[in-house]
């Protein structure tokens, strides 16, 4: 009887973060009302409006509805698109996770290196507007069947559409999403305070 000699894998942990704007700021923008200043509109009293961010997008945008179910907090793949700047807002005040890396972060292994990438707990009040190239995972819900209307564009989502090719990653139009364990060799898990 012959004994496969299998490869442990390594786990390497991030620890989640509370999301502050000025800790987010490196790979996008947190869109929640609190900390901003009131724009001087004033055509009804009963109405606040305040600038909480930029959108950007290289073609016209799609609105996707994406029902999360509860997962294992591990980051199979970061992905980005050039193509615009992505949004996720919750909905039903449901919170969720998110892991980011910069869209300049260093590259290990053709991934963000560990230390490049973060996760933030986002409160189901406020939402997340991405920069251009930030690398991320799609969010992580705290809640089964959590609702996250995010933005797209119609290259993004075919992209998205296309089979995993052989090395469990895709590289089409706008969606370069890579796979971490087949890359660097490790698996990588979200760790909640």
């Amino acid at each position: 009887m012959s004994v496969k000699n299998e490869k442990k894998v390594e786990t390497k942990v991030v620890e989640v973060e509370l999301l502050t704007r000025e800790a987010f700021a490196p790979f996008g923008e947190v869109l929640a009302i609190d900390g901003l200043e009131r724009l001087d509109i004033n055509i009804y009293d009963e109405i606040d409006v305040h600038r909480a961010g930029i959108f950007e997008s290289d073609q016209p945008v799609e609105f996707l509805l994406n029902r999360l179910r509860l997962r294992e907090f591990r980051v199979i793949f970061l992905e980005r698109h050039m193509e615009l700047t992505q949004t996720f807002i919750p909905f039903a005040n449901e919170p969720f996770i998110l892991a980011v890396a910069k869209p300049d972060a260093e590259i290990v292994d053709g991934v963000p290196a560990i230390e490049e990438v973060h996760a933030f707990f986002v409160p189901g009040n406020t939402g997340l507007n991405i920069h251009r190239g930030t690398w991320h995972e799609p969010p992580f819900p705290l809640t089964n069947n959590s609702v996250v209307l995010t933005t797209s564009h119609q290259s993004l989502t075919q992209g998205l559409e296309s089979n995993l090719d052989e090395t469990s990653e895709i590289s089409q139009l706008d969606v370069e999403k890579r796979n971490i364990t087949e890359r660097a060799g490790y698996i990588l898990k979200l760790q909640i305070p």
